[in-house]
């Protein structure tokens, strides 16, 4: 079981250091006067379909900005009863963080001091006998468990970014339609693996 994990976080440090390739593609155009002017119609209809994506986007995002100033309050009601019981847990916390410590340290005392008694009486005695059951006592001790993270405040900022990042899209498959606008005018586009990280020199 231990060669296993041991080989899968021996993988996921060699992929960290693996090279990353992205997907790029090489054009040859067409060799008839025809299809060269084809390519002109086919970088015209990409322009205009980046124009349309941009102003579809923008549209999108200020829609987005829009819901979330109307959902901030909401959000910011349900903030605050968050943050009310992460700090009731936080205080609860600490406090039995203390209790557990004192706890700890008592059982240490008293450990110590068994161990003594321990060490003079000998190791049969009646001593020595609490002495080892109060050490299987000590392993049951369980700490308590730290709350998690204070939560977020909501912005209109974080807001905004949340719900667009939900309902807008800045993928118009422009470059796709390029590409199938080149080949229906007698070009090629061979795609190819371009390495962008961790590159073999």
């Amino acid at each position: 079981m231990n060669k296993w994990w041991g080989f899968l976080i021996s993988l996921w440090l060699l992929s960290g250091c693996a090279p990353q390739y992205e997907t790029r593609y090489e054009f040859t155009p067409p060799t008839s006067t025809g299809g060269l002017s084809c390519l002109n119609r086919c970088e015209t209809q990409t322009r205009t379909c980046n124009l349309q994506c941009n102003l579809q986007y923008g549209q999108c995002s200020a829609k987005a900005e829009q819901q979330a100033k109307a959902e901030l309050p909401a959000k910011l009601s349900e903030y605050d009863t968050r943050l009310a019981a992460w700090q009731r847990e936080r205080e609860r916390y600490e406090t039995d963080l203390r209790f557990y410590e004192m706890e700890l340290r008592q059982r240490e005392l008293q450990h110590d001091l068994r161990r003594l008694t321990c060490d003079r009486d000998g190791k049969e005695s009646a001593s020595c006998l609490h002495h080892h059951s109060l050490l299987n006592g000590m392993s049951s001790l369980n700490e308590p468990r730290r709350p998690d993270n204070m939560p977020e405040k909501p912005t209109l900022t974080s807001e905004t970014v949340r719900i667009r990042e939900l309902i807008c899209s800045s993928e118009c498959q422009c470059d796709t339609q390029y590409r199938q606008c080149y080949t229906s005018c007698g070009g090629a586009v061979k795609p190819y693996q371009f390495c962008v990280e961790n590159c073999p020199k």
